[in-house]
């Protein structure tokens, strides 16, 4: 397992220039490493309905709605390393906010609907 461990360690270091924190932070829990690069690495590494381009713009539209600033500093710059323009980025992150605007407005709007 360690060995796998270290190409899987190895193949985001390459992917993404660096170590991501997760990852290097669960490989010192070699089962739940294991779990987590095998979906992460299947989604994110080797997309198979997905260009790196439009998963990486994915990535940043679902980091903007969630307002998760390190998943921004990871997937910015990747979307622009695999070909994103800024413009494509940019509208990816209106997207993302605007669908997390929406969901508040929406579940608040509802709830107060139920009271009239």
């Amino acid at each position: 397992m360690q060995g796998e461990m270290e190409r899987r360690l190895r193949a985001q270091e390459d992917f993404y220039g660096f170590q991501p924190f997760l990852s290097n932070f669960l490989s010192k829990y070699p089962d739940l490493f294991m779990a987590y690069t095998e979906l992460s690495g299947r989604l994110l590494l080797e997309p198979k309905h997905l260009g790196l381009k439009e998963m990486e713009l994915a990535s940043v539209s679902a980091g903007a709605a969630l307002g998760s600033e390190h998943c921004l500093n990871v997937h910015i710059p990747q979307a622009l390393k695999v070909g994103a323009t800024k413009e494509e980025v940019v509208e990816a992150i209106m997207v993302g906010a605007l669908m997390s605007m929406t969901k508040g407005l929406s579940t608040s709007f509802r709830k107060l609907a139920e009271l009239e």
